[in-house]
């Protein structure tokens, strides 16, 4: 891909951010985004908000904008132009630097699968709209809490740790199993937003231009400050872990999770408070945890275990594929507190005994170098697990196979009572985890 890569940066050395529309009809806002890439195609992608009280459209048009930069993300990547043109907005050095770093990082697993070697500083070039970038003021009252659901064991620990507060569940274009979900939980309602990509780029796809991994969590990230806008709340309640900080390729910075790291959440809202001086805090709830003490708190929950779906694969069918990274790391992180039983129940099958998972078990066990492309935990966590598997007397194809090239670093009993100081989460939310945990 090396090759197709300067290739498309040659033929076509430039991305245009051109504009944005903000339509604003009976209980919804519109937005339509306006990209182009010279001589290949333009594209225009749509969002929708849906909105309960009135608010500063001045404000609301800056949050706009800010999510067509991270949208954007989606369309460059077709042929990498190394410079963007933003038509529509200023930026600050400071915030110029901030979209660099995205883009570099967001997409370094699709630069490392696509085997594309670039230097950070040529990667791409951002020339912005000449004007003054001032810190507009949110005046509006804020409370209570926005929590987004993906439908994954994750986001419900969040929503059940939370039962008791003032939480709306917001989703990007909700399927079944997000539904299913918060109507499990005490969320006061659900706010979905709607995605819509431009075809364009699908088209693109098919004919071969580049294509791979964006950073779909710093989407997440803009689209939630807008929807807390637009229904007040004040804390945006991710459900990110400690174990999402590790690199996916190993000794690299190649990480999939990127746009869920902590490195990310500090960037975002310092670049937040560099837009609007506003109460909206955005913070991931789960950051404290390992894996393992999340897994413990999700299977207490045991209302959730037929609705929810971790699998990226069959999660918009409601099902889980029982085939690729993210099933099988969910099976073995479950496994020190639910029984086979309980396991085969949820999955429909015994994934530990599936031949054909065994090149992803190594994978996620550290016995190959690499982890999958996917969300799952850290190596010494999947070990751990694996270990209090076995050590519970349980059986299966692969542990049975592979446990001895492992070595467990901590037991699972060490690592609930472990707990990552690098977080932003608030002391009243910090309370709740701690109280939550067995010790």
């Amino acid at each position: 891909m090396q090759n197709k890569f300067e290739e498309y940066r040659k033929k076509y050395p430039e991305f245009i951010y051109r504009d944005y529309e903000l339509e604003k009809e009976e209980g919804m806002y519109t937005v339509r985004y306006f990209f182009e890439i010279p001589g290949l195609c333009e594209f225009t992608p749509k969002w929708s908000f849906p909105f309960e009280r009135e608010v500063d459209e001045e404000v609301l048009r800056a949050l706009v904008f800010q999510l067509g930069m991270v949208e954007s993300i989606s369309y460059w990547k077709a042929a990498c132009p190394p410079k963007l043109s933003v038509k529509c907005g200023a930026l600050t050095k400071e915030q110029a630097n901030f979209w660099k770093n995205l883009y570099f990082h967001g997409l370094g697993e699709f630069l490392f699968v696509n085997g594309i070697e670039v230097n950070p500083e040529e990667f791409i070039s951002i020339e912005a709209a000449s004007g003054q970038v001032s810190v507009l003021k949110d005046v509006l009252p804020a409370g209570g809490s926005l929590v987004p659901v993906g439908g994954g064991k994750d986001s419900v620990v969040s929503l059940d740790l939370l039962k008791d507060e003032d939480v709306v569940a917001y989703c990007i274009n909700p399927s079944e199993t997000m539904r299913n979900v918060i109507a499990k939980s005490n969320a006061r309602l659900t706010y979905g937003a709607k995605r819509i990509l431009d075809a364009r780029l699908l088209e693109l796809n098919k004919q071969g231009f580049l294509n791979g991994h964006t950073p779909f969590s710093a989407i997440v990230a803009f689209s939630t400050v807008i929807a807390a806008y637009l229904t007040g709340k004040q804390y945006i309640v991710l459900s990110n872990e400690n174990s999402a900080n590790e690199s996916t390729v190993l000794n690299s910075t190649v990480n999939h999770q990127y746009s869920k790291s902590y490195e990310f959440e500090q960037d975002f809202n310092a670049y937040l408070r560099s837009v609007v001086d506003t109460e909206i805090f955005y913070f991931s709830f789960l950051r404290p945890l390992t894996e393992m003490q999340i897994s413990y708190l999700f299977s207490k929950a045991k209302q959730y275990h037929d609705v929810f779906r971790s699998c990226n694969v069959g999660s918009k069918k409601g099902i889980w594929c029982c085939d690729c990274a993210k099933c099988l790391f969910v099976y073995i992180i479950l496994s020190p507190f639910l029984s086979d039983e309980e396991l085969v129940g949820i999955f429909g099958e015994n994934l530990l005994s599936k031949e054909s998972l065994a090149e992803i078990f190594k994978e996620l066990a550290g016995i190959k170098e690499n982890k999958p492309f996917e969300c799952v935990g850290t190596r010494r966590e999947v070990v751990s697990a694996l270990y209090a598997f076995a050590g519970q007397g349980r059986s299966s194809l692969l542990t049975d196979r592979y446990l001895n090239e492992l070595q467990a670093e901590i037991t699972v009993e060490e690592m609930l009572k472990e707990m990552c100081t690098e977080h932003s989460v608030p002391e009243a939310f910090m309370q709740k985890l701690i109280r939550s945990l067995p010790w």
